[in-house]
């Protein structure tokens, strides 16, 4: 573990509770059916096949919301 962290860790995080759900999550497969069966993991799975994910398409979806690419982005726009 890092000396100086972002974040503090949560009570589940260090009692390990998250590990074991993550642990059982994995050994039953449950995100394997989630994939199939969830609405948000479906409609991401479309948008994957669809190409929406390429980065041709990640700089169109950029620009349209003003953030243009830069170099090294000092030119980008400030809020």
């Amino acid at each position: 573990m890092k000396l100086f962290r972002y974040r503090r860790p949560s009570v589940n995080q260090l009692l390990g509770v998250t590990a074991a759900k993550r642990r059982v999550k994995r050994e039953l497969g449950i995100s394997q059916v989630q994939a199939w069966t969830k609405p948000s993991r479906v409609k991401q799975r479309l948008k994957q096949r669809a190409g929406l994910y390429s980065p041709a398409m990640t700089v169109i979806r950029q620009t349209g919301k003003g953030k243009l690419p830069s170099l090294l982005g000092l030119f980008g726009r400030k809020r």
